[in-house]
């Protein structure tokens, strides 16, 4: 089926019927493998194919879906029939349409679709036994897990924007248990890309092995102010929470923690973020978003200056700005959202080990974890953490039991140094960071 004449067929019904349209299809296929002991304990295939459409009417949005395509004449008057009864916004709107780059990004790799489910169940058993190789400690490997997505997009509306693309994920990740006479304890290893081949088993099997069994024996330290540095997974956490506060929408609802600050100083000279949809092999890049616009790279806090936040076609309309091309699209069952692709805080010129070495005393952080202390809004931060103790610019005891705790308006103004390690996490979206070092946060222990 030509996916893209039939969403060019649905898109262009929207000027007869005196009315914008656009119609979002997506074709694709997901696999997921969980291994325990061994043995596969789930394994699943499924391919997907579905039309979203939407209507807007004097800024009234109607929007239907479906994955029937032989009745697509009701999927469009439902979406007529919505679009009569929404309320009126009249930011709403279809982009005006924009020349899409067609430098190759690189995120499509058509071996995920077509190698075998049984060389995918050897890397998941492979990245399992590789953790349990770590150390005799390792005593399981709990949430070993593969999965691929390959996917199909096409996007037309009636203001004349068409464009398709492929592109796929392939993501493993495990949860090691490590566990001696004094407790026990878990680490995490994973890896990410567009491509199947960059998928190392034996390096995620490692990861969590390690990760585990370096804080066995762990014990809280007293409560002090101290200097705190947050290994890449940690810091791309923290990442992922200060995308939310550089959103518009988020300025426009009065939801950020950096309102009213733009072009201004709100962080140390250490700290560029940005978010890039043009990364190459990004798990999270796209030619085009979710509206047709060209995804961009925007730098939103450059050497410590609040420089911009991320837009849609609808945030932009309300300030008079441009969409920075982040409507994202989850499926063809929703409408596009604003939100981050590829977001980072950019890595600087230090190796980890020597921003450890540099430290005479404090807390390098492995896993931390959330318990509803960080926000957005009014900049809280307060997490669990564990780790080793740092002391003369040497990592030694494990620490675990404690809680890091300060606001994000002073730890972005405390970032003193910067690692090169940029790594970009799936867990949390596609957030991305290298080791940083956050001096004067609250460590509280015993």
């Amino acid at each position: 089926m030509d996916y893209l004449q039939l969403a060019k067929e649905m898109a262009h019904r929207g000027p007869a019927a005196g009315v914008e349209a656009e119609a979002f299809i997506n074709v694709g296929i997901e696999c997921e493998i969980r291994v325990s002991q061994g043995s596969v304990q789930q394994l699943s295939q499924a391919g997907s194919k579905g039309l979203g459409l939407r209507v807007i009417d004097g800024g009234r949005v109607g929007y239907a879906y479906t994955s029937d395509f032989d009745d697509l004449d009701a999927t469009w008057t439902a979406a007529l029939e919505l679009a009569q009864a929404a309320d009126a916004d009249t930011y709403r709107g279809l982009p005006e349409p924009q020349s899409v780059p067609e430098d190759d990004l690189e995120i499509y790799d058509p071996t995920v679709e077509s190698t075998p489910v049984d060389a995918k169940v050897a890397l998941t058993k492979a990245m399992e036994q590789a953790a349990l190789d770590y150390d005799q400690r390792i005593a399981a490997a709990d949430r070993c897990v593969y999965s691929d997505k390959v996917e199909h997009i096409f996007l037309v509306n009636s203001r004349g924007f068409a464009g398709e693309f492929g592109r796929s994920v392939v993501v493993g990740y495990l949860r090691a248990v490590g566990r001696d006479t004094e407790g026990q304890t878990m680490g995490w290893g994973f890896g990410a890309s567009p491509f199947l081949s960059e998928i190392d088993p034996s390096a995620i099997g490692a990861e969590a092995g390690r990760k585990a069994v370096e804080i066995l024996g762990g014990k809280p330290v007293d409560t002090q102010q101290a200097t705190v540095v947050f290994d890449p997974v940690g810091a791309a956490e923290l990442v992922g929470w200060l995308a939310q506060a550089l959103t518009a929408e988020a300025m426009q609802r009065s939801r950020s923690f950096l309102l009213d600050r733009m072009g201004q100083v709100v962080a140390s000279d250490k700290v560029c973020l940005l978010d890039n949809g043009r990364l190459k092999r990004g798990i999270a890049s796209a030619p085009f978003d979710g509206e047709g616009v060209p995804t961009a790279v925007t730098r939103l806090i450059d050497e410590g200056i609040l420089q911009a936040v991320l837009h849609d076609t609808y945030t932009a309309r309300k300030e008079d700005a441009r969409s920075t091309g982040n409507a994202r699209r989850e499926s063809h069952r929703s409408l596009p959202k604003l939100g981050p692709s590829n977001f980072c805080l950019q890595p600087g010129p230090d190796a980890p080990e020597d921003i450890v070495s540099q430290v005479e005393t404090g807390f390098y952080v492995t896993n931390i974890m959330n318990v509803g202390g960080i926000n957005p809004v009014s900049g809280d931060f307060s997490v669990g953490a564990s780790g080793l103790w740092i002391e003369n610019g040497v990592l030694t005891r494990p620490v675990s039991g404690v809680t890091v705790s300060s606001t994000l308006p002073e730890i972005l103004q405390n970032v003193v140094a910067v690692g090169s390690d940029l790594r970009f996490v799936p867990f949390v979206g596609a957030f991305g960071a290298p080791t940083v070092r956050v001096d004067g946060m609250v460590v509280a222990g015993r």
